[in-house]
């Protein structure tokens, strides 16, 4: 086979994957952890409501004063963050 045709081995090693932290983080292996986790925290309208969502056990809807409390829950877990859903 003649040399030609075989594709040489490149003499620069273009690293441009490894250039800042972010694009760094795309491309690594992916691992799952606590601090990768957001809260759900479903809200409704009044002052020191928990009621069970019927549809989903172990699910709460809470009162705009009780998702203080769910936020310090999360917090103290290690979930950076919680979204509330209405």
């Amino acid at each position: 086979m003649p040399s030609d045709k075989i594709a040489p081995f490149p003499k620069t090693r273009l690293r441009r994957i490894r250039q800042s932290a972010a694009t760094r983080a795309l491309t690594r292996e992916h691992s799952l952890s606590v601090s990768d986790l957001i809260w759900p925290v479903f809200i409704c309208e009044g002052d020191n409501i928990e009621q069970p969502v019927a549809s989903m056990p172990g699910v709460v809807r809470r009162s705009v004063d009780k998702v203080v409390e769910a936020a310090k829950e999360a917090a103290g877990l290690g979930i950076p963050a919680i979204c509330l859903f209405p």
